[in-house]
């Protein structure tokens, strides 16, 4: 008797959260997400529960629905250092690598024992000169290939033509010089684009973008529908349209 009650007693907090946690561990995260959501909306100023969702949505690739609880978790309790790594953590896992700097060192000044952190900003923060490295390794290659083609084209129209095109030096020259210059703006185009695709990961999801608003047919069918022909038409004679 006493059993069957406390079966049929909804399970608390704290409770959801330890489902939760026990879900992460074996990797069950959409379960773990069920369990922090059910726990939030019984606790919603609880920012442990979502720190801990944050973490969730991270495996999950969810980076937006991570950044969003992470920046709840701060918003919530801003002298918890684990807010700001959670939201470090996303931010890195979106390639956002100077916000993710940022979102560490705010952690380790709350926290400035902790080397995980500490470890953390290193490896953050050498995958950032990686990729600055390796974008201008991009602009170079890309320029020295301008640069070999343009020779190549050089050289070709000067052995294989009865009258080279560009059989003056300087316009020899000039020639590879603009390859070289062609090689570098391809070189300079890619690494922008590398830069704009950082973060595109922190998108909304298009499920969560204007579902509140009215689409344009339905403002423009309402606009068509106020007035009927003859109001339409008295209202014009009376100069209101």
């Amino acid at each position: 008797m006493d059993d069957s009650k406390k079966d049929n007693q909804p399970l608390t907090v704290e409770e959801l959260k330890n489902k939760g946690n026990e879900c992460v561990k074996d990797g069950k995260f959409i379960e773990a997400v069920l369990h922090y959501t059910h726990a939030i909306k019984m606790e919603p100023n609880n920012y442990v529960l979502y720190s801990n969702r944050s973490l969730a949505f991270l495996k999950l690739d969810q980076h937006y629905l991570s950044l969003q609880d992470a920046n709840e978790t701060v918003k919530l309790q801003p002298q918890w250092a684990k807010g700001y790594f959670r939201r470090a953590e996303v931010e890195a896992a979106s390639e956002l690598y100077d916000e993710a700097i940022i979102s560490y060192t705010r952690a380790l000044q709350l926290d400035p024992h902790n080397p995980k952190l500490i470890e953390s900003i290193q490896l953050i923060t050498d995958k950032q000169k990686q990729k600055v490295k390796g974008n201008q390794n991009t602009i170079w290659i890309c320029t020295c290939l301008g640069l070999i083609i343009g020779i190549l084209v050089v050289i070709l129209d000067y052995c294989f033509t009865t009258s080279p095109t560009l059989g003056h030096p300087f316009s020899m020259v000039a020639f590879s010089i603009a390859l070289a210059g062609l090689g570098w703006s391809i070189g300079k185009s890619v690494t922008l684009m590398n830069t704009w695709s950082a973060g595109k990961s922190l998108q909304p999801p298009e499920d969560l973008v204007g579902s509140d608003s009215p689409s344009k047919e339905n403002v423009q069918t309402e606009k068509r529908s106020k007035y009927s022909k003859a109001q339409a038409r008295q209202r014009y004679k009376q100069g209101r349209l």
